[in-house]
């Protein structure tokens, strides 16, 4: 028997088998089939998925907990599904990219009040240069209010 059908066998063994059945048919259906039939196994004390297949139909308590198992890790398991990494990037660049653009935005603005504070403009120039300070004042608290909300979610 295909891992999948072991998986979609022990799924449908505690009444689960639409939900985490749908998994089976994502981008990496395999891994989440490896998945459940693992967690079966662990469960079960069974050496193979067949086994634990065989476990589940006759133990109902081993049902329940299997039951439990898949309920509680049922949204990790929709994750392999598609995929995601769990919501943790990677790489540095992808874990630090929001400090990094706020210290790009600190030394452009840093950069830019230096240049229009010593060298000389014209009375156009200075609305320009007035339009974009104000600008940059208010980009800051957005950079920190954008800085916090990552934050707060996991997400650097």
């Amino acid at each position: 028997m295909s891992v999948i059908a072991i998986a979609s066998g022990l799924a449908s063994a505690v009444g689960l088998g639409k939900q985490i059945g749908e998994l089976f048919d994502a981008k990496n259906g395999a891994e989440v089939a490896d998945r459940v039939v693992d967690m079966a196994k662990l469960l079960t004390g069974a050496p193979s998925g067949e086994d634990a297949l065989d476990v589940l139909n006759a133990d109902p308590e081993a049902r329940l907990r299997f039951e439990e198992a898949l309920i509680d890790n049922q949204a990790k398991l929709a994750d392999v599904s598609v995929g995601k990494n769990m919501g943790k990037p990677t790489s540095w660049v992808s874990r630090h990219f929001v400090q990094m653009l706020i210290l790009l935005l600190f030394v452009a603005a840093a950069g830019y009040l230096a240049a229009i504070t010593f060298i000389p403009l014209t009375p156009q120039g200075e609305r320009y240069a007035d339009l974009v300070i104000n600008t940059l004042i208010i980009g800051g608290p957005a950079g920190a209010l954008l800085k916090f909300v990552t934050d707060r979610r996991g997400l650097s």
